[in-house]
C-alpha cells in the first residue's frame, strides 16, 4: 500500500492556468451627495488578475465638478495619493453634475488623458419620520427564537411617485456601520410597487406586517441601542454597476469569462468606474428587548 501511495504522489505536478489579462486602464470612484460635507473622488489604474502589489494611484490630476452654476474643485490629499477631496458643499436633487478629470503624464499612453462623467442626482423623499424595530416573524406570525431571532428595520416616510428609484441601504448600530451582512451591495431596495405610498402606512401594508429595508440579528443588539437607517437614492444604472461589481468578486476564471463591468466614465482612452450623485435620507430607532415578550 505504501508503494502505491508513493507512486500516486510522484505523479502530481503544478498546473498553470494562463488567464488572458486585460490592459491597465484608469479607474474612477467617487460621489457627490446632498449632504453638506467634503466629497471624494479616487483615481487609480486597474491591476492584473493575480497582482500582489496593489493598485497604483493616480496623482497630480486635475479634478473638478461643474454644476452649471458653480465649479467644485477636488484637491489631492497630501497623505493619500490618488484621493481627491472637495471643500464642504451640498449637492441638490434633480441636478446634473459634470465630472472632469485631466491626467497629464501617465504610464499608459504618450498623450494626456481626459475622463468625464455626466450624472443626475436622483430625486428622494423629504426625510424619514420614524424607524420601527420589530421582531422577524415565522410563518405563524410568531417571533423567531434562538439563533434565528432577528429584528426588522422598518422606516416610515412619504415616498415620491417615482418607481425608478432604488435605495442603497446602510444600517448603523450606535453610530457604527452595521456589518451583519457580507456586503452592503446586497442592500438594494427597489421602490417599484411602493412609489407614491406612505411607506409602511396603513394603505401600503399587507396583513398588517411592516416592510423592512434591513434585518439585524438579535444577538448583536442590547436594550437601548440606537439603530440608524440611511437610504441612498440611486439610479438603476448605478444599481447594475453595484451588482456587477459584486458578481465580479471571486469568479473562478476556469469556469468562464468575467462579467462585463458597467461604467459611466467616458474618455479619450479605455476607462472604467463610476461617479455617482445621490440624495440621502436617514432616521433612527431605539431597540428595546421587550419587543420579543408577549
Amino acid at each position: 500500500m505504501m508503494m502505491v501511495l508513493g507512486l500516486l504522489a510522484s505523479c502530481t505536478e503544478d498546473i498553470v492556468v494562463d488567464v488572458p489579462q486585460g490592459r491597465r486602464v484608469p479607474v474612477v470612484e467617487g460621489s457627490i451627495t446632498d449632504e453638506y460635507k467634503r466629497h471624494e473622488v479616487i483615481l487609480s489604474y486597474s491591476t492584473a488578475l493575480y497582482d500582489t502589489i496593489g493598485r497604483e494611484m493616480i496623482s497630480h490630476a486635475e479634478v473638478y465638478v461643474a454644476t452649471g452654476d458653480d465649479t467644485i474643485w477636488f484637491c489631492e490629499q497630501e497623505n493619500k495619493p490618488g484621493h481627491y477631496l472637495s471643500d464642504s458643499v451640498a449637492g441638490r436633487k434633480n441636478r446634473w453634475y459634470h465630472l472632469e478629470v485631466n491626467i497629464g503624464e501617465n504610464p499608459l499612453y504618450p498623450r494626456p488623458l481626459h475622463l468625464y462623467v455626466d450624472t443626475k442626482m436622483a430625486n428622494n423623499a423629504q426625510g424619514i419620520d420614524s424607524v420601527a424595530l420589530v421582531p422577524k416573524l415565522d410563518e405563524n406570525d410568531v417571533p423567531f427564537v434562538d439563533d434565528k431571532a432577528a429584528v426588522c428595520v422598518c422606516p416610515y416616510f412619504q415616498t415620491i411617485a417615482d418607481s425608478t428609484i432604488v435605495y442603497n441601504v446602510e444600517l448603523y448600530l450606535n453610530g457604527r456601520l452595521f456589518k451583519n451582512r457580507p456586503s452592503k451591495l446586497f442592500n438594494l431596495f427597489p421602490m417599484s410597487g411602493y412609489a407614491g405610498y406612505y411607506f409602511n402606512g396603513p394603505e401600503m401594508l399587507q396583513d398588517n406586517v411592516e416592510v423592512p429595508v434591513g434585518i439585524m440579528n438579535k444577538s448583536y443588539l442590547r436594550d437601548g441601542d440606537v439603530v440608524k437607517v440611511r437610504l441612498y437614492s440611486i439610479s438603476r444604472d448605478y444599481m447594475y454597476f453595484l451588482v456587477g461589481q459584486k458578481l465580479a468578486v471571486g469568479v473562478n476564471p476556469v469556469m468562464g469569462a468575467f462579467p462585463a463591468m458597467f461604467t459611466n466614465v467616458f474618455s479619450n482612452c479605455d476607462a472604467i468606474g463610476w461617479f455617482n450623485a445621490t440624495s440621502v435620507i436617514e432616521g433612527e430607532g431605539i431597540y428595546h428587548e421587550d419587543i420579543f415578550q408577549e
